[in-house]
């Protein structure tokens, strides 16, 4: 099986693709901690949710909880095109506390189990996606830097909107489902959860293990064999995101990023980053401000 790489998000608060076409078939199994918007144009295969396994065809709307593993298998021909956005929920967070009603509809949507997360949409719903992510896209393309998380925001808004109204709403049946054979994905969940409460501090293997009740083999080996890295990779993965957020707070030290992120030795911090994004912390901040 493939394995979905980590692709850097936009300022660390989001990433969008829109219309992206594959030419070969797809198939790839993650989790990441950020709320996923993917919509499908053309192109059928399956879609697993914990241990629920869904169809896709043209048409389809998927939401992904933060931290929820999910795989996607996608024959081709036909090819297959989508659109997507993920973001993090602290910036959804920001924008509700100023909309009551949506904040609402938006807990119940990830705090509590839906029926589904795949929805088949009717054509009239499926044309609105269309155009809402077009509209999207070409704002991003014309749109200044720094209004981008705004414009993003503001999709989110008019997303959010249409979803409770017109589709959460309807029947929830909608969406064609039948049982998965994959077994349950909660250790690894947990994994992730447990990295994302405690990437800023220094750990180790065995500090998670004791907390989660599992022997530290079986979680190195378990999370290597789902995720296709290690424990140590991804959260490395996830203090040099936050890193890159923190370097533009201008006050702070790359030694003082660097114990920020989780990281004890900033020589380490500082190879690290460099090899990851081509330059060091201090350079990344000079071209930030650039």
């Amino acid at each position: 099986m493939k394995i979905h790489k980590s692709i850097d998000w936009r300022d660390n608060l989001y990433l969008f693709n829109y219309r992206r076409v594959y030419t070969e078939p797809v198939e790839y199994f993650h989790a990441h901690d950020g709320l996923e918007i993917l919509y499908i144009h053309e192109g059928a295969g399956s879609y697993s949710i914990g241990n629920q396994l869904y169809s896709l065809k043209p048409g389809t709307l998927i939401l992904i909880k933060p931290f929820q593993v999910h795989e996607i298998k996608v024959s081709v021909p036909p090819d297959y095109i989508r659109s997507i956005l993920k973001i993090k929920t602290s910036v959804i967070e920001r924008f509700l506390t100023v909309l009551p009603q949506l904040t609402t509809a938006f807990s119940q949507l990830m705090e509590r189990h839906l029926p589904t997360q795949v929805f088949h949409l009717t054509y009239k719903d499926a044309s609105y996606m269309e155009n809402h992510f077009l509209q999207l896209h070409e704002s991003l393309a014309i749109g200044p830097l720094k209004l981008q998380k705004e414009l993003v925001t503001l999709f989110l808004l008019h997303f959010f909107t249409y979803f409770n109204g017109h589709i959460f709403s309807l029947d929830k049946s909608n969406a064609s489902i039948y049982p998965a054979s994959a077994g349950s994905n909660e250790p690894i969940v947990a994994i992730l959860k447990w990295i994302d409460r405690h990437y800023r501090l220094t750990f180790t293997i065995n500090d998670m293990a004791a907390e989660l009740h599992f022997s530290p083999n079986y979680l190195s080996k378990l999370f290597k064999e789902q995720m296709g890295v290690t424990i140590i990779e991804y959260t490395n993965e996830k203090r040099l995101e936050e890193a890159r957020t923190l370097l533009a707070i201008h006050f702070l030290t790359i030694e003082e990023i660097s114990r920020e992120t989780g990281f004890n030795y900033p020589s380490y911090f500082i190879a690290l980053f460099k090899k990851k994004y081509g330059m060091t912390p201090l350079r990344y901040r000079m071209w930030m401000e650039y």
